[in-house]
C-alpha cells in the first residue's frame, strides 16, 4: 500500500491478470508506481516437435564433435585446420543423422542417435574424414583393428611399403566407438630402418610400426597378415581406418564412413522431455 496524493491510499497488483502482468517498481524518484507489462503472444524461439527433432540431430552431432576432434579437425580434404573442418563434420553428419532418422523413426537408425542428455558417442555411421586419396587394398580395418594382407613372397619390409604405397610420412588412423561411448583411435607409421630385403617375422613386426593415440594395440604376425589389434576393456561396436598422405606439400586423406557389423538395435523405452509438455518424442528406436 502507498499513501495517493489526496492523502488516501493505493493498492498496488501483483500477479498475472489475462496477458497482463503486474508488479510493483520505482520511478526516477525512487517511489513506488504500478509496472504492467503484456505477454509476447509469439515467440522468437518456439519450440515446435520441428525444431526438437533439429536439436536431438544437433545433439548427436556435438557428441561426435567432442569424441572426434583429435581426427575431425584436420580430416578434411581443402579446408584449413581447426575450424572449418568442424564445421564440415557437423555439416555432413547432421545431413545424414537426419535423412536416417526420417526414413528409420522407429528401429533401425545407423548414424547413432541417442539421449540428447546422455554424454559419449554412440556407434553410428559418422563421416570422420573426406579427401582423394585411395585406401590401399592390401589394409582393411574392422571392430578388432586393423589387418595387412600380405602374400608369403611379399612378406618383407620392401613388400609392406609397396603395399600400403605410403611415403615416410604417411600413416593411417584407426578409429572405433566402444560401448562405453568412448571414441578409440591409433595413429600407426611405418618407422622401421630395416633394409627393403628385411623378411617380417613375428619377432621383429612390432618394431616396424609406430603407434600413438588413446587405443593401446598389439601388433603381430598371422600367416602372411599383419594385425595391428586394439586392446582395451570395451567392445568396438563400429570402426574405420583414414590414410594420411602428403600432396604437393599439403595433408589429403582418404574418406572414412565408420561402418558396423550389423545395424544397431535400439529400445524405445526412454521418453525425452519435450516441449510442449506431454508430448511424446523418443530417440534410441522411438517415435520422432
Amino acid at each position: 500500500m502507498a499513501r495517493s496524493k489526496n492523502g488516501g491510499t493505493r493498492a498496488y497488483i501483483r500477479g498475472r491478470i489475462g496477458s497482463d502482468v503486474y508488479s510493483v517498481g520505482k520511478n526516477s524518484k525512487g517511489e513506488k508506481q504500478q509496472v504492467v507489462r503484456s505477454l509476447a503472444e509469439t515467440v522468437a524461439n518456439p519450440r515446435t516437435s520441428s525444431q526438437m527433432f533439429g536439436r536431438m540431430v544437433m545433439s548427436t552431432v556435438m557428441q561426435g564433435v567432442s569424441a572426434f576432434k583429435p581426427i575431425i579437425d584436420h580430416s578434411f580434404d581443402g579446408l584449413p585446420v581447426g575450424q572449418p573442418s568442424i564445421s564440415e563434420f557437423i555439416r555432413r553428419n547432421y545431413a545424414l543423422i537426419k535423412a536416417d532418422a526420417v526414413a528409420h523413426p522407429a528401429s533401425g537408425n545407423k548414424f547413432g542417435l541417442n539421449q540428447y542428455q546422455e554424454k559419449g558417442v554412440k556407434a553410428g555411421a559418422f563421416i570422420v574424414s573426406n579427401g582423394a586419396v585411395v585406401a590401399p587394398t592390401a589394409m582393411s580395418a574392422d571392430n578388432t583393428g586393423l589387418m595387412i594382407a600380405l602374400t608369403a613372397q611379399t612378406l618383407t619390409v620392401g613388400g609392406l611399403k609397396a603395399a600400403l604405397g605410403l611415403s615416410a610420412d604417411g600413416y593411417i588412423t584407426y578409429v572405433a566407438i566402444g560401448d562405453d561411448a568412448v571414441a578409440y583411435y591409433v595413429r600407426v607409421q611405418l618407422s622401421t630402418t630395416l633394409a627393403d630385403e628385411t623378411a617380417i617375422t613375428a619377432e621383429n613386426v612390432a618394431s616396424i610400426f609406430s603407434t600413438e593415440g588413446n587405443l593401446p594395440v598389439e601388433i603381430s604376425l598371422e600367416s602372411n597378415s599383419i594385425f595391428v589389434a586394439g586392446q582395451q576393456d570395451a567392445t568396438l561396436k563400429c570402426s574405420g581406418m583414414i590414410v594420411s598422405e602428403k600432396v604437393n606439400g599439403a595433408w589429403a586423406h582418404s574418406t572414412c564412413v565408420l561402418s558396423t557389423p550389423t545395424t544397431p538395435a535400439y529400445t524405445a523405452d526412454v521418453a525425452l522431455p519435450t516441449y510442449p509438455t506431454g508430448a511424446e518424442m523418443f530417440l534410441n528406436g522411438g517415435d520422432i
